[in-house]
């Protein structure tokens, strides 16, 4: 994934010298959803589950080029993102089941790199998108068991159609990746995560400068 991510940023810059260049900012809502069994969780004398809740939602915001040539453009995008999950944590203990609900919210510094086909106003791209983790805030560091450890980064990738009209830039794109959603979770010095990775679908609004 970094060599392809490089092998992009390298054709982007090799077309500065003689394709069509445009700057802008773009921004956008995003939905986070999961099927997943949980996460089950031996922890001494009781046992937890982990669920996602539900589907989740987050925005993003930040600035893009792009450079066409030979008809194809290549466009990378630099895009403050974050998200908000919703957990469900069932703890069986004694003889009692007790259920409480938590969030957590991520942030990351986004950088997909597209390359697409344009015909009219209508285009079709797709590419890789790498996430670097920047911070994060959790209701579930209020279990005394639990700990986070994020990856500096993770990747994943992105397909999807758009509409120029105008200055503006629409998008509905869709996004998987390449780790299993929640391998940040650890408790007890263990590490979990749901099994899968969870995909998102990102409408954007662009503005053309």
């Amino acid at each position: 994934m970094r060599k392809l991510l490089f092998s992009l940023t390298l054709l982007f810059y090799s077309a500065l010298s003689y394709g069509q260049i445009e700057v802008g900012i773009k921004g956008g809502l995003s939905s986070l959803d999961l099927i997943s069994d949980g996460i089950e969780v031996k922890n001494g004398l009781n046992n937890l589950k982990i669920d996602f809740k539900d589907a989740s939602y987050g925005h993003h915001l930040g600035l893009y080029a792009r450079v066409s040539f030979l008809g194809l453009y290549v466009e990378p995008s630099v895009l403050f993102n974050s998200n908000k999950v919703n957990y469900q944590l069932t703890e069986y203990s004694e003889g009692q089941v007790i259920t409480k609900l938590f969030n957590e919210k991520y942030h990351s510094l986004d950088l997909p790199v597209m390359v697409g086909i344009k015909a009219g106003v209508f285009r079709l791209y797709g590419g890789p998108v790498a996430h670097l983790h920047l911070s994060s805030t959790s209701d579930l560091t209020n279990f005394s068991s639990y700990n986070q450890k994020f990856k500096d980064a993770s990747y994943g990738y992105q397909a999807g159609f758009g509409f120029d009209i105008w200055k503006l830039r629409l998008d509905v794109a869709y996004e998987g990746n390449l780790t299993a959603f929640g391998d940040h979770i650890n408790i007890d010095g263990q590490s979990y995560n749901f099994g899968q990775s969870a995909s998102r679908v990102l409408g954007t609004v662009g503005y053309k400068f």
